[in-house]
């Protein structure tokens, strides 16, 4: 099915839109908390790990496990949310991730390092999946682009904050101080859903949700949804992540001070552009922001390796951020419209899974290939930036946008 004309969704303005969500700024203040645990750990991970003598193999060990316990969790909290509820979800998540911190902490031996790794995977999936639906259910087709821009916001703000807190918490308390701020920063933002949370249980009944779950599965629209959230994630672990530190270092002699400046600034444009991106998203079809963000993002990459001299090294990686920024709202609030009211809460487990499944396959295959063929890291860039250019033209061949999206009144169901 290719993509239809439609007429665009009516914007809801910005008091309306929290109005709808009284709480929503402390439910923004938990993801940021717990992405301020994910952050916290990364200036210590390989230091912490060396500490037990793991092998160089194994120490990126700590990022793949934490994926892949992510990835397992994220269809089951799609699929059982609408039978137990969101709240459960929420506390759990957050508990299990304390729980890894406090392993990491005390683990006398490597395996129970990644073994509380590994629960943080688990948590972390069961919390940001269920983050993820309660946007998609409590908000209007209208007002989807401002919570989904206000939850990428929230994201953005706790791991930028999060490196830097981690690495006062290892000057302060030595390498498992992290891990000991990291639980009890869980467990503080643990207990916000307690107190600010609306129930979405009862909302899209169990054996509908589980139905039209498998009918997205099989929707070509849908698959080229998941098909582009695996490409941004992809781009972000194998490319922000490990790719791009490793060329400018090697072209420019640029150290991790300088490599993490350009992060930086590209974290910097994504958060500063996402209010101009829900207002895009609110006012035209979600589509072709989300085409034009994959195309924008792969000649990015491409920039970067091409990149003669530091200064458009970082140039490059704010157009990145900027063209980042534009397609992550457009994208979950695409989705959403994509499924029924029955779909919603499925529909955001399944979106999670094909990210983290491209966030855990990226570096594992682009370095493989990078190591294999011998084509370097601006190879593997490229191999990257490829991909994203494919992805924008099989989204915009098979993408459909939906029926004419309608603002609803409050107390109206989602």
């Amino acid at each position: 099915m290719s993509v239809i004309d439609t007429p665009r969704p009516i914007p809801v303005s910005w008091r309306e839109t929290l109005d709808d969500l009284p709480h929503f700024p402390m439910f923004l203040l938990a993801i940021a908390g717990h992405m301020t645990l994910f952050g916290m750990l990364t200036p210590v991970m390989a230091l912490y790990a060396k500490s037990f003598g793991a092998p160089e193999w194994q120490i990126g060990l700590m990022i793949t496990i934490f994926a892949a316990g992510r990835l397992v969790a994220d269809l089951p909290a799609g699929f059982l949310a609408p039978r137990i509820g969101l709240r459960p979800f929420f506390v759990a998540g957050m508990a299990m991730c304390a729980l890894g911190a406090v392993i990491g902490a005390l683990a006398p031996t490597y395996p129970l390092v990644l073994a509380g790794r590994t629960i943080q995977g688990l948590g972390s999936g069961l919390f940001m999946t269920s983050a993820m639906i309660y946007c998609a259910t409590h908000s209007r087709p209208g007002s989807r682009g401002k919570v989904m821009s206000m939850f990428q916001g929230a994201t953005l703000v706790g791991g930028a904050f999060g490196p830097s807190i981690g690495g006062l918490a290892a000057a302060a308390f030595g390498m498992s101080g992290p891990f000991w701020v990291a639980a009890g920063v869980c467990l503080v933002t643990g207990i916000l859903p307690l107190f600010f949370f609306q129930e979405t249980r009862g909302t899209e009944g169990s054996r509908s949700a589980h139905g039209e779950g498998l009918r997205l599965l099989l929707a070509v629209p849908f698959l080229a949804v998941l098909m582009v959230n695996f490409g941004f994630f992809l781009t972000r672990t194998a490319g922000q992540w490990q790719m791009i530190p490793l060329l400018p270092n090697e072209r420019f002699g640029i150290g991790p001070q300088q490599m993490g400046l350009a992060i930086s600034l590209s974290a910097i444009a994504t958060l500063c552009i996402l209010p101009l991106a829900s207002w895009l998203v609110d006012r035209v079809a979600r589509w072709p922001v989300i085409a034009m963000s994959l195309l924008a993002t792969g000649l990015a990459l491409l920039a970067i390796v091409l990149a003669d001299n530091p200064m458009v090294l970082y140039a490059a990686m704010i157009f990145m951020g900027v063209s980042t920024g534009i397609g992550g709202p457009a994208l979950a609030a695409h989705a959403v419209d994509l499924a029924t009211a029955g779909g919603h809460v499925p529909a955001m487990g399944i979106l999670r899974f094909a990210g983290d499944l491209g966030y855990l396959v990226g570096p594992l295959s682009i370095g493989a290939l990078v190591g294999e063929t011998g084509i370097g890291h601006g190879g593997g860039i490229s191999v990257n930036a490829a991909l994203l250019l494919v992805t924008a033209v099989v989204f915009v061949a098979f993408a459909r946008t939906p029926a004419t999206p309608q603002p609803l009144s409050k107390g109206e169901p989602q």
